[in-house]
C-alpha cells in the first residue's frame, strides 16, 4: 500500500512538473525551462526534483516524447474515423489542428533543434510511425501508387529518382529509398499488410515536407499581414497534393 501512494505521487509530481514546464515553454521557448525554476513553482527546492528527472534533458524527453505520442494518436484517430477516400484530407487537417491547438508543443517537436539535445531512440521511433499513417493515407489518393498525374513521378525530391526504380528488389533502390526504408523498419505492420513501392514512399515524403511547411509558418504567424486566411492556402496545398502536384 505505502509503496503504490508512493508511485501515485511521484507520477503526480511528474505530471505537474512537465505541466510547468510547458507554460515556461509558452512564455520562454525551451532556452527558458529550468528545472530550479519549475521546482521553485511547485513548492520544491531543485535537488528535490532532480530526484524525479535526472536532467533537463531527461525533463525535455519526456515532454518531446508526449507530444510526438499525442499527435500520433490524433492522425490515427483522424483516418481511422474517415472513408478510404477523405483518409488523406482528414489527416491534413487533423495535423493542422493540432499544431494550431497547441502551438507550443507543434515548434518543440518540429521547431528550432534545442542546443545539444539529441533525441532518444523511442522518438525516431513515434516518427516512423506517424509516417507509415501518412504513407498509408497517401495510398488512398486516387493514382498515388501508380504515379499519376507529373508531380506523382517526376522533380528532383521524387523517390525513385525518375528513373523508375521501386521497392520491389527489381532494381537497386535510390538513395532516398533507401534512406526511407531504413527510417520506416521496425514502426509496425502496413495497414494494407503489404509493404508500399518507393514511390508512393516519397509521395508521402513531399506530403509530410509541404504540409509542414504551411503549417510551420501559419503557426509562427509568418502569414499575418498577407491579405489571406492561411486555411484558404492549406486547403489549395492539399488539394494539389490530391493531384499528385
Amino acid at each position: 500500500m505505502a509503496t503504490a501512494r508512493r508511485e501515485r505521487y511521484r507520477k503526480q509530481t511528474r505530471e505537474e512538473a512537465k505541466a510547468v514546464a510547458l507554460a515556461q515553454l509558452s512564455e520562454s521557448g525551451t532556452a527558458g525551462i529550468s528545472v530550479n525554476a519549475i521546482a521553485k513553482s511547485m513548492g520544491m527546492t531543485g535537488p528535490a526534483l532532480y530526484r524525479y528527472f535526472a536532467s533537463r534533458d531527461e525533463l525535455l524527453t519526456e515532454l518531446i516524447t508526449d507530444a510526438y505520442r499525442d499527435l500520433a494518436e490524433a492522425l490515427a484517430r483522424a483516418v481511422a474515423d474517415a472513408v478510404p477516400a477523405d483518409r488523406f484530407r482528414a489527416l491534413a487537417l487533423a495535423l493542422r489542428d493540432w499544431a494550431k491547438r497547441q502551438p507550443d508543443r507543434y515548434l518543440l517537436i518540429y521547431g528550432t533543434p534545442v542546443p545539444g539535445y539529441h533525441a532518444p531512440p523511442e522518438t525516431i521511433e513515434i516518427a516512423a510511425g506517424m509516417m507509415r499513417t501518412i504513407v498509408d493515407a497517401c495510398a488512398t489518393v486516387a493514382g498515388a501508387g501508380a504515379g499519376a498525374g507529373a508531380g506523382a513521378g517526376a522533380g528532383a525530391g521524387d523517390a525513385s529518382g525518375g528513373d523508375g526504380a521501386t521497392m520491389s528488389g527489381e532494381q537497386p533502390l535510390t538513395e532516398l529509398e533507401a534512406a526511407l526504408a531504413r527510417h520506416l523498419e521496425g514502426a509496425g505492420p502496413w495497414v494494407a499488410g503489404e509493404e508500399p513501392g518507393g514511390e508512393l514512399k516519397g509521395r508521402a515524403l513531399r506530403t509530410w515536407t509541404r504540409l509542414h511547411g504551411v503549417i510551420s509558418l501559419d503557426v509562427q504567424g509568418q502569414f499575418t499581414g498577407m491579405g489571406f486566411d492561411p486555411s484558404v492556402l492549406f486547403e489549395a496545398e492539399i488539394d494539389a497534393l490530391v493531384r499528385g502536384g
